[in-house]
């Protein structure tokens, strides 16, 4: 071994030993570091500076040799993860952004793990070439040393219902077929635009407007050589590319404000057939025929709103004008464009299906609109500043969606409380109550003494609800035949206590003056016939559920007021039997996976469609609790309920995918079926 190897062995010798020692220190400064990176990614990117990724050439340069050797070694550790745990990596960074609300690409999970790393032996002390050193040793058991974590990562996502069917989609070849929808829907961020353009071209001449200039496709559905070559030559589109810019900017800016009625069309087939339109290059010819037929879908959606749909209409030029200066608009979720989409489909789905002029999201997007019609030129920076104060004014919406859970929350707790407790009632009344017993003795227990094991239960008197129990076992006891005089002697002698502590039952309940009478003349009555020897009047046993009568409906709800707000509970009526089906189970499925954010539908007589988000669901029975901002009303569902109101079609799951997502997604099926 020649000097230098045999003195790097000994210096990995020496630092294996001192990371051995100081494993649990370590362990704790790698959880820390992992935990500050978490906090920075989840931070607005004004607030704090974004890390770079590893090997940021503005970043390399700025370093010396040694450092540079530093960062190759962190590198390394983070290109062996995604070699050997690609798939776990994949699910993870998905999951986290998922979580975030963030960009899928924002979460590379595996520099995330290869910098804690790297910190966590600064923070221990273990610099320079000592670090270098032990991140190269690691860096050989970068995969078992953390792939099974990033797979418990994924087990405790999936676990609590973040994204549990993700599934990646692969393409054998991008020139052979399209991506899955699949893949849409969980983020893929590929270039659409060759796709999208494989549709309009296989579309037929729209009527009035003829798909003139359509670019040639080569083989496999990609663009034929050159297409896009043309916006390669800035100097000879300049001139073109302005005025088509100065047209698109009049039809903007002369475009009637429509506020009712049915929407007067897709304004972009008609300029496709101007004379402008027409004089397209093939490019920005096939991106007016792409945007225009996303726009045919929005128009189609029957989930967005009619008068959601006319301010959406006004952004059909704006719209075209961003996707011709920048063809990534079609696949980047992240462009400033489509995050304002999705803003405006995010306040449209709290608009509900009649949205009027009075409602305030209503008039904030048409605010937002306004500005675009009028001051958008070619800046998309106008887009991102929007896309702040929009976003703003939903975030305010929340937290007053919020604040009004909070308030209704305790309501619904205390609730579940009773709930819980008249169910442990009953569950031990059943017992008494299955066995023939005289009449007098079934109303008993149907009525106070359920009430007092319910208020026992409330208060968590463990005492008290025992003697409750142990009383009512006496009764029942005292009330059966007796076989001979001796066991007679002894119920003669005990049912003065027995009496005592049924009448001790009603006081707690303060039961009024005639009914403790009546109740005292039946008990009187049994208890003398059985002390004659003869058997008292039994009544047929019936199951608790039966005791109740018969449902008038199967829902039931109740309104209690609360400070300037009302909350509405509504749950199963009882007594109502509803056998399981196909589609309950269904309905319960689907009850089942909401998750907080999510938005119902009510339909409702009077005032017609409502929308409600779930703010909140109570830990123990899973009773939901819905806001909306727009009124001072909350409601509190259970489970049952909600999924029968589901089953019947008297409330369903508002879509919250982004309206231009879905457009994309409908053109990409309509593509996949031709």
């Amino acid at each position: 071994m020649s000097q230098p190897d045999a003195r790097s062995a000994s210096f990995s010798t020496a630092h294996a030993g001192l990371i051995h020692d100081q494993a649990l220190r370590l362990e704790s400064f790698l959880a820390a570091e992992w935990l500050d990176l978490f906090e920075q990614r989840l931070r607005p990117l004004d607030k704090v500076k974004a890390l770079r990724a590893i090997g940021d050439p503005e970043e390399l340069q700025l370093l010396d040799f040694g450092a540079m050797d530093q960062e190759l070694a962190v590198n390394a550790i983070a290109s062996r993860l995604r070699s050997g745990c690609d798939e776990g990596l994949f699910g993870a960074s998905h999951r986290l952004a998922f979580l975030s609300g963030q960009r899928e690409n924002s979460w590379p999970v595996e520099d995330l793990i290869a910098q804690s790393l790297d910190k966590a032996f600064v923070a221990a002390g273990v610099v320079g070439m000592a670090q270098v050193e032990l991140l190269h040793a690691i860096e050989r058991h970068a995969v078992e040393a953390f792939g099974p974590t990033i797979q418990d990562l994924n087990t405790f996502l999936t676990d609590r219902g973040v994204l549990p069917k993700l599934r990646r989609s692969y393409s054998a070849s991008a020139a052979d077929k399209t991506r899955s929808i699949e893949a849409e829907q969980a983020g893929d961020t590929a270039d659409i635009f060759p796709l999208l353009q494989r549709l309009v071209a296989a579309q037929p001449a729209a009527a009035g407007a003829a798909a003139v200039g359509l670019p040639m496709l080569g083989s496999h559905a990609t663009p034929a050589a050159g297409m896009y070559r043309q916006e390669a030559l800035p100097g000879n589109m300049a001139v073109p590319m302005e005025q088509v810019m100065s047209s698109l900017y009049s039809l903007q800016t002369a475009a009637p404000v429509q506020t009712s009625g049915p929407l007067t069309g897709n304004v972009l087939r008609e300029f496709r057939a101007s004379d402008t339109g027409q004089g397209l290059g093939h490019l920005h010819a096939v991106t007016v025929d792409i945007v225009a037929t996303l726009f045919d879908f929005i128009f189609d959606d029957a989930s967005v709103a009619d008068p959601i749909k006319a301010l959406v209409a006004r952004l059909q030029i704006p719209v075209l004008k961003v996707a011709m200066l920048d063809s990534s608009f079609f696949s980047s979720k992240a462009h400033p464009a489509r995050r304002l989409l999705d803003g405006i489909s995010r306040a449209a789905v709290r608009c509900g299906p009649r949205a009027g002029h009075d409602d305030p999201l209503y008039a904030r997007i048409s605010e937002v609109v306004d500005r675009l019609q009028n001051e958008f030129k070619q800046d998309t920076s106008l887009f991102d500043a929007l896309c702040v104060e929009l976003d703003a004014f939903l975030d305010g919406q929340e937290a007053a969606a919020d604040a009004c859970a909070v308030e209704a929350a305790p309501l619904v707790a205390e609730q579940e409380r009773r709930e819980l407790a008249t169910l442990a009632a009953d569950q031990v009344l059943s017992g008494w109550l299955s066995m023939p017993l005289p009449p007098a003795i079934t109303d008993l227990l149907h009525h106070e003494w359920r009430a007092l094991l319910i208020r026992y239960h409330l208060n968590g008197d463990d005492s008290a609800w025992g003697v409750a129990m142990s009383t009512i076992g006496d009764l029942v006891a005292s009330v059966q035949p007796q076989p001979d005089a001796r066991s007679r002697k002894r119920l003669a002698t005990s049912l003065p206590t027995l009496v005592r502590r049924v009448y001790e039952g009603l006081d707690k309940l303060k039961v009024a003056e005639d009914r403790r009478l009546a109740l005292a003349d039946q008990l009187f009555a049994l208890h003398a016939a059985v002390l004659r020897g003869a058997a008292p009047l039994m009544a047929s046993a019936e199951p608790m559920a039966l005791a109740a009568k018969p449902a008038s409906s199967e829902l039931s709800s109740e309104h209690i007021e609360y400070g300037e707000s009302c909350l509405e509970r509504i749950f199963l009526s009882p007594g109502a039997l509803l056998p399981p089906s196909e589609g309950s189970n269904h309905a319960h499925s689907l009850v089942a996976n909401l998750r907080r954010g999510d938005w119902l539908e009510f339909a409702d007589a009077e005032s017609g469609p409502l929308r409600y988000r779930l703010s909140w669901i109570s830990p123990q029975r899973g009773i939901l609790l819905l806001t909306n901002p727009q009124s001072p009303k909350a409601i509190s569902v259970s489970p049952d309920a909600l999924a029968l109101q589901l089953e019947r079609g008297k409330a369903s799951i508002v879509t919250v995918e982004p309206m231009f997502d879905r457009a994309v997604h409908r053109a990409l099926e309509t593509l996949k079926a031709a």
